[in-house]
């Protein structure tokens, strides 16, 4: 029997609603459905706090977490991967200023499927 293994999709981000409801567009039109998707928002001031809220309301695979001070770049990555489902056997960082193929996850599985390591 194959399983369908949770794939972590992870948005770091810092002011980013000039680009970001499209970046959280693209990632829930993925063709891939086993995901979840956390989004870290540090400290932003401008309204990505407001966009965030607005998806995360209307999609339960949208985990959010907020930082209350502004971290370095390098950190709030390693914040997101903190928040990454246990579950999860791939996460993928995606920019807020990124925006994915609809088939992205789903050929990204594919090759680490076909090229994972046994041990």
């Amino acid at each position: 029997m194959t399983t369908t293994p949770l794939v972590s999709l992870l948005t770091p981000v810092y002011n980013g609603e000039r680009y970001l409801a499209d970046c959280i567009e693209s990632v829930l039109r993925q063709t891939y459905r086993h995901f979840e998707y956390v989004i870290v928002d540090n400290a932003s001031t401008d309204r990505t706090a407001d966009i965030i809220a607005a998806y995360a309301a209307r999609e339960p695979r949208i985990r959010v977490h907020r930082n209350t001070d502004l971290v370095p770049v390098v950190a709030n990555h390693n914040i997101a991967l903190r928040h990454a489902s246990p579950e999860a056997a791939w996460c993928k960082f995606v920019s807020a200023d990124d925006m994915l193929f609809p088939e992205c996850v789903e050929k990204m599985v594919a090759v680490a499927r076909e090229h994972r390591v046994r041990g």
